[in-house]
């Protein structure tokens, strides 16, 4: 790669990932959040990210706001606020969690482990810290970064290993990486963690996807985390943390336990994903990855 180019490619990393969300750290949350979605107009912000994303939204007609690029700036915010909860995770206390989020449903009191799912949406950690919060250890299924995950940049190679350290300490148990995963998870449980992963990675990462209906369609969705519940014999919990674009606030929703045997919990799971896309289709970040959904998965 030329030099140049090279240069401008860290630069933006360390801007992106690095300064840009750390001025959360300056002031107060609903100050800050003010200062990021103003500083999230810029359109060259995450320039490879929500342009891609945008084209596949509009694709679906899931862009429900009249001007894309009001779309694609409610994408960049979120985008920044996911990146500015790294920082407010490392450095911010559980209360900061209680001041800035709202609640919708109760974590379920259970007398052992369960297998929890959330989503590619609006912004997770702060949902695993609350788990953790709540007296509920877990380890996440995780998959490890690269320079070619992250933009080529060596900077968001660093950036993305930091990140990954972080979720283990906000989850308060080590991450759960391949291969080996099923056995890892079942070792965890046992242990009193809970098991968390993302049942909307794409199908094509994974050989155990099955058809479910989304938006309209048949479409397929990983079942790894159901086979790893109905293994251990532990209930499944739903759980998302919203992001309100013009508050700055969360909003962390609790479903379930639910039965892990429960022949119909996959089409539920995936209608809590469908349904959170077509609430906030800009708080999905994988949107390129968005027609692997909707593929066959070979054999």
């Amino acid at each position: 790669m030329p030099l140049n180019r090279l240069i401008r490619l860290e630069c933006r990393s360390l801007f992106e990932l690095f300064i840009l969300p750390a001025l959360s750290l300056l002031m107060p949350w609903p100050l800050a959040y003010r200062v990021l979605r103003r500083v999230a107009r810029y359109p060259g912000l995450y320039e490879a990210e929500w342009k891609p994303a945008l084209a596949q939204a509009l694709s679906l007609g899931l862009v429900q706001i009249d001007d894309p690029l009001d779309w694609a700036w409610r994408y960049r915010t979120c985008r920044l606020v996911d990146h500015a909860d790294y920082w407010l995770s490392r450095l911010r206390r559980e209360s900061w969690l209680r001041r800035h989020a709202d609640r919708r449903g109760e974590w379920p009191v259970l007398q052992g482990a369960a297998v929890g799912a959330f989503f590619h949406w609006c912004a997770g950690m702060w949902g695993v810290r609350a788990l953790l919060a709540a007296g509920y250890p877990s380890s996440v299924l995780a998959g490890r970064f690269s320079k070619r995950s992250m933009g080529g940049a060596r900077l968001g190679y660093l950036y993305g290993h930091m990140r990954l350290r972080e979720l283990a300490r906000a989850s308060g148990g080590p991450l759960i990486y391949a291969p080996r995963t099923v056995q890892q998870s079942l070792a965890a449980l046992a242990a009193g963690r809970w098991v968390i992963g993302t049942p909307d990675v794409p199908p094509s990462e994974t050989r155990m996807s099955v058809p479910v209906r989304l938006f309209g369609r048949t479409g397929y969705m990983p079942e790894g985390l159901l086979l790893i519940a109905r293994k251990a014999a532990v209930p499944v919990v739903i759980f998302t943390l919203g992001l309100d674009f013009d508050s700055g606030r969360r909003d962390l929703r609790v479903f379930g336990p639910f039965d892990a045997n429960d022949p119909d919990l996959m089409q539920r799971i995936a209608d809590t994903w469908e349904g959170l896309i077509r609430e906030k289709s800009w708080g999905f970040t994988l949107w390129p990855a968005m027609p692997a959904f909707f593929a066959k998965p070979a054999d």
